[in-house]
């Protein structure tokens, strides 16, 4: 079985653009039959996801793009982020170690926590891609259909 398209977004890489991405992620799951509670939780990962790459990938200079594609296939979502900022070091990205008292820096916790496999590389032609995946729960599934 093939991926259902759900979502194609591209935005500029700013700030301002984390509202309309939520929105637009929180409608397709909302047609897709996600749940409210793990809708919520998802969006706010992708939030987080995005604004890492705003922040660090792009270093919050405001040029660049920002891609997302979100797909459904047997019941799991994918989430699918690409920019065309230079290269991040995927060894460098994972979760802090939350006995330290600091502000910030729990975005990659909430992804590891809220999603179940994520992946992020380098691409050959410049950018990366961030790729999350979470088993979901629709309100068919729910009702036994």
């Amino acid at each position: 079985m093939s991926a259902k398209p759900l979502l194609r977004l591209q935005l500029p890489a700013r700030a301002e653009s984390l509202k309309p991405l939520r929105d637009a992620v929180c409608a397709a799951m909302a047609r897709a039959g996600v749940v409210p509670e793990l809708r919520d939780r998802l969006k706010l990962a992708i939030d987080e996801a995005a604004a890492n790459v705003i922040r660090h990938a792009y270093g919050n200079c405001g040029e660049g793009m920002l891609h997302i594609a979100v797909t459904t296939s047997r019941g799991t979502l994918r989430f699918a982020l690409r920019d065309h900022a230079p290269a991040v070091d995927p060894a460098r990205v994972k979760p802090r170690d939350l006995s330290e008292c600091r502000p910030g820096g729990l975005g990659i916790n909430f992804i590891d926590e809220t999603m179940d496999h994520w992946r992020l590389r380098p691409l050959r032609r410049g950018g990366n891609l961030l790729v999350m995946r979470k088993r979901i729960r629709a309100r068919d599934e729910r009702k036994g259909r």
